[in-house]
């Protein structure tokens, strides 16, 4: 084999290494949406705010989601909790980290700003179905 055959077999093998490695997480970049728990590490680091691992958890049953709304830069992440219908400790959590309720919004939901932050932090009732969702909407636009 000649010196450019080696050098060009390195180096191909240095990008099938490099993308063996970067796979994971490049599949999750480009991913429209993700349904996880906390117990998948690669996918709770990746998409979870950390406005959402701070939360306290007012379930011990809760997952998360993922979506993508319009293209890579707006984001919507979510914790889901089961089998509660008390939105108390949320909203005293909100407040003491800095947030206000906001006097209208978009949804049939609770809106929460906050003067040092951009996303807008939705909460959300279900009495029906015994569970609170917690939504922080990240947009370069906003």
């Amino acid at each position: 084999m000649t010196r450019m055959g080696k050098i060009f077999v390195v180096i191909m093998l240095l990008i099938v290494i490099a993308a063996i490695f970067l796979w994971p997480t490049l599949r999750m970049a480009l991913a429209g949406s993700a349904h996880y728990s906390e117990q998948n590490i690669s996918e709770y680091n990746f998409y979870t705010p950390q406005l959402l691992k701070d939360m306290p958890r007012i379930s011990p049953h809760y997952d998360f989601d993922f979506n993508n709304v319009s293209g890579p830069e707006a984001k919507i992440a979510s914790i889901t909790f089961y089998g509660v219908n008390d939105i108390n400790p949320v909203n005293t959590w909100l407040t003491s980290i800095g947030y206000t309720r906001q006097s209208s919004c978009d949804v049939v939901a609770d809106c929460w700003r906050s003067a040092s932050h951009k996303d807008v932090i939705t909460v959300i009732k279900s009495d029906t179905l015994n569970e609170i969702k917690v939504q922080v909407y990240s947009s370069p636009w906003q």
